[in-house]
């Protein structure tokens, strides 16, 4: 009976968990992205990207309440989450705002917010100004690719990368419903929607909505690692075949689909109602994406560890 109330309560973590407005899928999802990379990547893909978070100054932290033999999956878990988590950080700056003291180890304490993101009009996929994500991603695979790059540079670069493919993977970070007016709705930020379903929260932003599927924010540990294997087991969301391994503007096409097809199908009127159907559907496709990006992620890891010896021109042919 115990385990069966246990499976019950797995099964229930993706439905509104629990949650305050996100900027991306929340950190469970980011975490289940990286939890599922983590499993799929080769042992000597994990050991270079222990190697190079190990020179990031927040390591130390990262992996302080980590078991033994664990620090390196417990920085990756976090490295995963932190450029949300540097938006509360008083020693990080906005963009526009004064700058902050820039502290050992770090190239800038700029916060960022627009790497998230990349708007795409919804109706005729016109590009939006001020998101950066199609742009960031590839660079931050060719500092990953580049032998001359510092390891605190590398570093650097892992860690947004494994947070930024999730946010590609994300429906709602690369599309904007726009109205007859022009005026955009900043991937549904501005768009309230109403959540019967939902045990505290009748209304949020349809953003919001979406960042919270994943499930609660605080999923960690064996639950985490439970909520893993559930999802590989009953979304067996496969790459494409043929997919080169670094096809950011694939993954964020692809979400703009879902973003058209489902994020967005179906929501007509200033408050619309989110009801079971549109609850179901988008919740399958969270899974499938969640799954899809830390996939996506094990591939183009394995691809750029040095360990693989893949040279700078096989990466972007490598379908494995």
């Amino acid at each position: 009976m115990a385990a069966r109330r246990r499976r019950a309560g797995l099964l229930c973590f993706l439905l509104f968990a629990a949650s305050a407005p996100a900027d991306a899928w929340n950190a469970a999802g980011h975490r289940l992205s990286a939890a599922i990379a983590w499993r799929e990547m080769a042992p000597a893909t994990r050991a270079a990207a222990g190697r190079l978070l190990a020179d990031h100054p927040e390591y130390t932290r990262w992996t302080a309440r980590a078991p033994a033999g664990d620090a390196d999956y417990a920085a990756f878990l976090a490295a995963a989450t932190w450029p949300d988590d540097i938006k509360r950080d008083r020693r990080f700056h906005d963009d526009g705002d004064a700058p902050t003291a820039t502290l050992p180890g770090f190239p800038d304490m700029a916060r960022h917010r627009r790497w998230h993101y990349a708007d795409h009009r919804l109706d005729d996929g016109t590009r939006l100004g001020g998101g950066e994500l199609d742009r960031r991603l590839p660079q931050l695979i060719e500092t990953l690719r580049d032998p001359r790059a510092s390891a605190g540079e590398r570093a650097y670069a892992l860690l947004w990368l494994l947070h930024l493919v999730g946010d590609a993977h994300q429906p709602l970070h690369v599309a904007s419903r726009v109205d007859a007016a022009g005026n955009d709705d900043a991937g549904g930020n501005r768009l309230w929607v109403e959540t019967p379903l939902h045990p505290r929260r009748p209304a949020m932003t349809l953003h919001a909505y979406w960042d919270d599927l994943p499930g609660p924010p605080w999923l960690r540990g064996e639950r985490l690692e439970a909520a893993a294997t559930m999802l590989l087991d009953a979304a067996p969301a496969d790459v494409p075949a043929g997919e080169a391994v670094d096809d950011a503007a694939g993954w964020i096409a692809e979400s703009l689909e879902l973003a058209r097809s489902v994020a967005y199908a179906d929501l007509a009127g200033e408050a619309p109602a989110i009801d079971a159907r549109y609850h179901d559907r988008a919740l399958a496709a969270a899974k499938t994406q969640i799954v899809r990006a830390g996939r996506r992620l094990a591939r183009l890891l394995d691809a750029l560890s040095p360990a693989t010896d893949v040279s700078r021109e096989t990466v972007s042919r490598e379908t494995r």
